[in-house]
C-alpha cells in the first residue's frame, strides 16, 4: 500500500509541473520575430509540438510591437496572436504524429498535461540593412541548446519564469 501511495504522489507531482504556466510573449522591438515555437517534456523523451504558421505569415511569427498570451495549448487559438494548429511529434508513439487543431481533444487531454513551453528559435531581420539576429531561447531542461537570454547586433531577448502565489508565468521579452 505504501508503494501505491508513493507512486500516486510522484505522479501527482509530475502532473503538477505540466503545462500550468501561461506563456506571455512581448515583442517590444520594431522587427517581426519569425521562427519555431516549441513545447516538450523536461528531462524525458516524449511528445512535443511546434506552433504552425499563423496567417498571413509563412511561419510562426510574433509581429513587431505585439503582445500575446497563451494560457494553455488547447486555448492557443483564442490568443491575440493565435496558434490555431499544432504539429505533434512523438517518437515513443508515432501514431500520435501529425497536425492537430488547437482545440482537438488530443491537445487538451494529452499535450496540456504532459508538455511545457520549451522555447522559441527565432530571428529578427532589419530590412534596411539586411542584418539578422538569431536566438534560441527557452528552457534548457527541455532543449539543451537553448538559453535564457541573448544579445544580438540590434536586439536582445530574455526567457524567464516568475512564480507567484497564483502560480508560474513564463515570459519571452524581445527588445
Amino acid at each position: 500500500m505504501k508503494k501505491i501511495t508513493l507512486l500516486l504522489s510522484a505522479l501527482a507531482g509530475v502532473l503538477s509541473f505540466a503545462q500550468t504556466s501561461p506563456l506571455v510573449i512581448q515583442n517590444y522591438s520594431s522587427y517581426d520575430a519569425v521562427g519555431r515555437l516549441r513545447t516538450g517534456t523536461a528531462g524525458t523523451s516524449g511528445p512535443y509540438m511546434y506552433a504552425a504558421p499563423n496567417p498571413p505569415y509563412g511561419s510562426y511569427t510574433v509581429p513587431a510591437g505585439a503582445i500575446t498570451q497563451y494560457n494553455t495549448f488547447s486555448t492557443s487559438g483564442t490568443a491575440s496572436v493565435p496558434i490555431t494548429t499544432w504539429y505533434v511529434g512523438d517518437a515513443t508513439n508515432p501514431a500520435n504524429n501529425g497536425t492537430y487543431p488547437y482545440n482537438h481533444p488530443f491537445i487538451a487531454s494529452v499535450m496540456d498535461p504532459s508538455n511545457i513551453w520549451g522555447g522559441f528559435h527565432f530571428w529578427l531581420t532589419d530590412p534596411s540593412t539586411g542584418n539578422t539576429d538569431t536566438y534560441q531561447l527557452g528552457n534548457p531542461l527541455v532543449y539543451s541548446g537553448f538559453t535564457a537570454s541573448g544579445t544580438g547586433a540590434f536586439s536582445s531577448a530574455d526567457w524567464f519564469t516568475i512564480t507567484t502565489p497564483s502560480g508560474p508565468t513564463t515570459y519571452l521579452q524581445i527588445f
